[in-house]
C-alpha cells in the first residue's frame, strides 16, 4: 500500500472511531489529524469535500466492520435466530472491549446529519443494507420480511441502551427477544 493510501486509511479509521465515540459535532478535524499523525494538507488532498467526505468514508468503514461481523456470524450457519444472536453477541463484545465508548458506527451520524445531506443518505443506505441481511435470513425460514425491521430496531435500541447503561445486558436481552420472535410464531 502506498504511503498516501496508508495515510488516507489511517485518517478514515481514526475518524470512524472518533465519530462513533463523540458523534458528528464532537469530532474535530484537528483531533483526527493529531490522532492519525497526518499533516493538515492531507485532509483536503484525500478528502476534497472536507469533513463531510471524511465522515462519510468513516461511516462506511465502521459499517464495514459490522458487515464483517455479520458475515462471520452467517458463515457459522444455523437458524436465523442463531445467526442474529451471534451478531448481537459480537456487538456486545465490541462494546465491552471499547469500555462502552462506542455503540453503532452509524447512529451518531444518522442522528446529527442534516436530513437531505449525503451523510444522511449514506446512513440510510447502510441501514437498509443491514435490514436487508436480516430480511433475507427471516424470509429463508418462511417468516415475514417485516420482522426484519422489528429485529433491526430492537438491536439498534439495545446498542444505545447498552452504551448508556455501560452494560451488555440490554444486548443480551435483545438476543433473547429475537429468538422468541423467530422461534414462536
Amino acid at each position: 500500500m502506498s504511503k498516501g493510501r496508508e495515510t488516507r486509511q489511517r485518517m478514515i479509521g481514526v475518524a470512524a472511531d472518533a465519530v462513533e465515540e463523540k458523534g458528528l459535532a464532537g469530532t474535530g478535524i484537528n483531533e483526527v489529524l493529531r490522532r492519525s499523525g497526518a499533516p493538515r494538507g492531507s485532509l483536503y488532498f484525500h478528502f476534497p469535500g472536507g469533513k463531510d467526505e471524511l465522515v462519510e468514508a468513516a461511516v462506511r468503514f465502521g459499517a464495514g466492520r459490522v458487515e464483517e461481523l455479520m458475515g462471520r456470524a452467517a458463515a457459522e450457519g444455523g437458524s436465523a435466530a442463531d445467526v442474529i444472536e451471534r451478531v448481537i453477541r459480537g456487538l456486545a463484545d465490541r462494546q465491552e472491549a471499547a469500555h462502552y465508548t462506542k455503540g453503532c458506527p452509524v447512529a451518531a451520524v444518522a442522528v446529527e446529519a442534516p436530513p437531505e445531506s449525503d451523510l444522511a443518505a449514506a446512513c440510510a443506505e447502510i441501514y437498509a443494507a443491514w435490514e436487508g441481511v436480516i430480511a433475507d435470513l427471516v424470509r429463508a425460514e418462511g417468516r415475514p420480511a417485516e420482522l426484519a425491521g422489528q429485529i433491526f430496531a430492537l438491536i439498534e435500541g439495545a446498542l444505545l441502551l447498552s452504551r448508556v447503561r455501560r452494560s451488555r445486558l440490554p444486548l443480551e436481552s435483545a438476543a433473547r427477544a429475537v429468538r422468541t420472535l423467530l422461534e414462536h410464531p
